[in-house]
């Protein structure tokens, strides 16, 4: 059974134990896995789950940072109304809800866990919780909310392929008036016939006035 036996914690772990009493209040027991009597502050680096985003069906890397002081490992994973789901491997005790892990090397500096998240597609969001329990039964606790890609529609580009109507442009033919040439024709022609008729008259008349005269 899960004792908190702490009267006096600072502000900032208070969400902490409204975690842990909301999964015993939900369970109507507490979990035989949290077997810790206090939590502490965390100053080391929080946990890191690969990939990072929440996708069913999916084997996860979860990756907790430890020391020499850590003894155990306990980590859970939760919805948004705070129910256990997936499935914890080479965990070293399965409890209601949560896995332990023992630490079998004192030199590690990291704990390797996977879970695979479920095949319901009703899931949003899960939170993936880790408990780091020392040799003196303090517990470290730390958090990470694994989240659905967000869906984007981008509506492809519309490239205009129309060309613009291609403008003949028609030689300009001049048109002559066939009245105008005709008429234009029938004046040189007379003009060449009558030349040499006034001439002839011109050098008659001459010669009929020269013989009047003398």
């Amino acid at each position: 059974m899960a004792i908190l036996g702490s009267k006096l914690l600072p502000l900032g772990l208070f969400p902490c134990l409204v975690v842990l009493f909301i999964s015993a209040s939900s369970a109507n027991y507490s979990d035989s896995c949290l077997l810790f009597i206090q939590i502490v502050p965390s100053t080391a680096p929080g946990i890191k789950v690969n990939p990072d985003v929440y996708e069913s069906d999916t084997t996860y890397t979860i990756s907790v940072p430890v020391n020499n002081n850590v003894s155990s490992v306990v980590l859970r994973a939760v919805d948004m109304n705070n129910n256990s789901l997936g499935i914890w491997h080479r965990a070293d005790r399965d409890c209601n809800g949560s896995s332990l892990y023992h630490m079998k090397d004192s030199r590690s500096t990291l704990l390797r866990a996977y879970w695979e998240s479920p095949h319901s597609a009703n899931v949003s969001a899960v939170k993936i919780q880790a408990f780091t329990i020392s040799f003196h039964r303090m517990a470290t606790f730390s958090s990470l909310t694994l989240k659905k890609r967000a869906m984007t529609t981008t509506s492809p580009s519309t490239i205009s392929t129309t060309r613009p109507p291609r403008t003949h442009v028609l030689p300009t033919t001049r048109i002559l008036n066939p009245t105008s040439t005709l008429t234009t024709t029938s004046s040189v022609a007379s003009g060449i016939f009558l030349s040499p008729i006034a001439d002839a008259l011109q050098i008659l008349l001459v010669f009929l006035t020269s013989k009047l005269l003398f």
